[in-house]
């Protein structure tokens, strides 16, 4: 990985084979970030993405493990525990130029990815909502 600051937001590189959430975790505890916004493109592979049942309060999983352009992730950093969690979701697209997407549980870089990160100054925790099933952004103090 590779990052520039600019006027309190981060330009991040992702290289080849690099996990993204394990990259973004680790940036995210270097930088004392816990809170903020993101949104990126490039290619990854490995990709398993997911549909939320709320009736069942259960995902459907699916792996994607080809190289797909990713033509859109944008997610947010909060707190779960305690530790940074991004949450993703994100559409790619085939050599057939269909696309899919969904919620992004986990990914590897196929080629490149190019995301920018803009923190925000907040205190945002994620807690159980036991009607959604989820954990869910919770703005301290309100």
């Amino acid at each position: 990985m590779n990052f520039k600051e600019s006027k309190g937001s981060y330009f991040i590189r992702l290289y080849k084979d690099e996990n993204v959430f394990t990259a973004l975790e680790e940036f995210a505890e270097k930088n004392s970030l816990s809170c903020g916004t993101l949104n990126g493109i490039g290619a990854l592979k490995n990709s398993e993405l997911g549909f939320y049942h709320l009736d069942t309060k259960t995902y459907d999983r699916k792996l994607f493990p080809d190289e797909a352009e990713l033509l859109s992730l944008a997610g947010n950093l909060s707190l779960l525990d305690g530790k940074p969690f991004f949450h993703i979701h994100t559409v790619l697209g085939g050599p057939d130029f269909k696309t899919y997407g969904g919620h992004l549980f986990n990914a590897d870089v196929a080629v490149t990815a190019e995301i920018i990160f803009r923190p925000l100054d907040l205190q945002v925790e994620r807690t159980l909502d036991d009607d959604i099933g989820l954990s869910l952004l919770n703005m301290c103090g309100h």
